[in-house]
């Protein structure tokens, strides 16, 4: 599929590269994956794996993998979280973080990662080095940092499923025509079985509303039956992970917007440590500071 005139779109956190172009069938977007032929090369397994699970994806149009690029669907319409949350949205989509979950693991290429304790583990020191001691300066803590690993290790003990990897409102498209469509798969992995439900529950791009997390762990947990405590604890590391990356948003690229979701997150973790405590010493007082910036 060609076409001469290609305009940027903001990629915002991603490393990738994104541009709108019009096809023969009407417009379409075009992904750069650079030297990240993997990633691409998970794009389009995936792709084609969510769409034979009846997984509502962007059709793909076009692969070049010698170029690192493809083709795919323009989806005309907004992310969930823009404008007013629905509460009849979460049911939804809780029911299609289940979806994600029944695609079952697959063998050969690409490979299937998961995200094990030494990934989790990165994970917490990476918000220990640019949350705690880059946004908020504070000095590194060793008796903090060997229970976050503790954390780690724990959550990795929990049943895996494939998850999405980065599930939340902003990676659901509503389309003009009613459709919802999933966006944004290529590093789904293994992973604890609630991953992509808590990652829901603590959406910091979403109304901040703490009823909306807590309706959708009652629903996570009417459907499958797993324990309340393993799912807090999944949603507390999946927190801290995505404080970790606004911190790095925020000091190394300077992209002050994330502080915002930062604030959020940082609310929402510190209820969770009031609600399933936790062995973390000092990281109660530091979410609070957090969620004053």
């Amino acid at each position: 599929m060609r076409t001469e005139v290609w305009t940027p779109v903001a990629a915002d956190a991603s490393a990738r590269r994104y541009f709108k172009g019009e096809g023969a069938g009407g417009p379409v977007l075009r992904a750069e994956y650079g030297e990240d032929r993997d990633g691409l090369n998970r794009y389009v397994f995936l792709t084609r794996l969510f769409q034979s699970r009846g997984i509502r994806v962007p059709a793909l149009y076009e692969a070049r993998p010698e170029e690192g690029v493809c083709i795919v669907e323009w989806i005309e319409g907004e992310p969930l979280s823009r404008g007013r949350w629905n509460p009849e949205w979460e049911s939804r989509l809780v029911d299609l973080a289940l979806s994600v979950a029944a695609v079952p693991p697959w063998e050969g290429e690409p490979d299937l990662l998961a995200l094990d304790a030494d990934r989790l583990r990165f994970e917490l020191r990476f918000f220990a080095l640019h949350f705690l001691e880059g946004l908020l300066n504070r000095p590194r803590d060793p008796a903090l940092a060997a229970a976050l690993d503790g954390l780690a290790e724990e959550v990795a003990s929990f049943p895996r499923a494939l998850a999405h990897r980065d599930f939340h409102s902003e990676n659901v498209l509503a389309s003009r025509s009613g459709e919802w469509v999933l966006i944004d798969f290529q590093d789904a992995l293994l992973a604890p079985r609630c991953y992509d439900a808590a990652s829901l529950a603590c959406d910091a791009y979403r109304h901040p509303d703490p009823a909306i997390g807590r309706r959708i762990e009652a629903a996570w947990i009417e459907r499958t039956g797993h324990p309340s405590e393993e799912f807090r604890r999944t949603e507390l590391q999946r927190c801290l992970k995505a404080l970790g990356t606004f911190g790095y948003q925020v000091t190394r690229r300077r992209k002050v917007r994330y502080l915002l979701p930062a604030r959020r997150t940082a609310a929402r973790a510190d209820h969770l440590l009031r609600s399933a405590p936790a062995p973390l010493p000092g990281l109660a007082e530091a979410l609070q500071e957090a969620a004053r910036i």
